[in-house]
């Protein structure tokens, strides 16, 4: 039976890595980290990435909508992305988070997606029924459907309207890029100070977003900076090695649309 010295020390040594885990947590998105994570591949210029909420784990608070439909994408094999949710029950995400070296693309039940995801805790979450992506398309076919096998009660994004030209130039278009990333994987993070730079030859656009690894997936939004609506403009999927700038590289809606509309799926209405 535990002694009351014994136990007196298990709750100073809780007390402590509590206390740890919040300083931690506080010293990463605090001025002390940045040098090391303007490092990371991904990382444009300065690291303009900031917390959907404040107050580390210990606060307990909820992601606000549109936040909450944006969710890790857990493999069994190890790793994540980032996934939004743009209709009850279909998760659009970056095609490559699908794949293993070992084993090609995964199947189906390694994959789970966790709405709202932090520290631990999330809204809802749900397995996934079926994956819809395009067939040996190159970088503009790297994005995934991952149909749930039920729908969840959080209201989905979504994508922005099919435009009256089909080959729209986005120049200079204020975005914003929300992601999970590979040193921050606990906490939704954004970059609200980045911009869309239009078409490359290959129907991919450019963006200046920080958005290292795990944030692949992740959704460029358009609209929350005005104070409307936000919409899905289309998903991060990485960045190029070289070239010129910004080396963000961007899936676009009308290319995802495009699929939608060839395999019937059918996704969220702006309200």
């Amino acid at each position: 039976m535990p002694t009351c010295r014994s136990r007196a020390w298990a709750r100073a040594v809780a007390a402590l890595l509590a206390a740890l885990t919040v300083w931690v947590w506080a010293w990463v998105w605090s001025g002390a980290a940045p040098a090391r994570a303007a490092e990371l591949p991904g990382i444009q210029g300065p690291d303009d990435r900031r917390p959907v909420i404040a107050g580390g784990p210990q606060a307990g608070a909820d992601y606000p909508w549109p936040w909450r439909a944006i969710g890790r994408v857990n493999r069994n094999t190890g790793g994540f992305c980032t996934g939004t949710l743009i209709a009850p029950d279909l998760v659009l995400t970056a095609g490559h988070c699908l794949e293993s070296g070992r084993v090609g693309q995964l199947p189906p039940e390694s994959l789970h997606f966790v709405a709202a995801y932090r520290f631990g805790d999330y809204d809802a979450h749900g397995r996934i029924a079926a994956i819809h992506r395009p067939v040996a398309d190159g970088p503009r076919g790297d994005f995934a459907l991952l149909r749930l096998t039920e729908a969840l009660d959080i209201r989905p994004l979504p994508l922005t309207a099919p435009p009256a030209d089909p080959t729209p130039i986005a120049v200079h278009a204020r975005v914003l890029l929300a992601g999970y990333s590979q040193d921050r994987p606990h906490l939704l993070a954004i970059d609200d100070a980045c911009f869309m730079l239009g078409l490359r030859t290959d129907a991919l656009w450019r963006h200046d977003c920080d958005g290292p690894k795990g944030s692949s997936g992740g959704p460029i939004l358009v609209g929350a900076e005005e104070g409307g609506a936000p919409r899905v403009a289309g998903i991060s999927i990485g960045f190029a090695a070289g070239g010129p700038h910004p080396r963000g590289v961007m899936v676009p809606t009308p290319v995802i649309r495009a699929f939608l509309d060839k395999r019937g799926l059918a996704v969220a209405v702006p309200e």
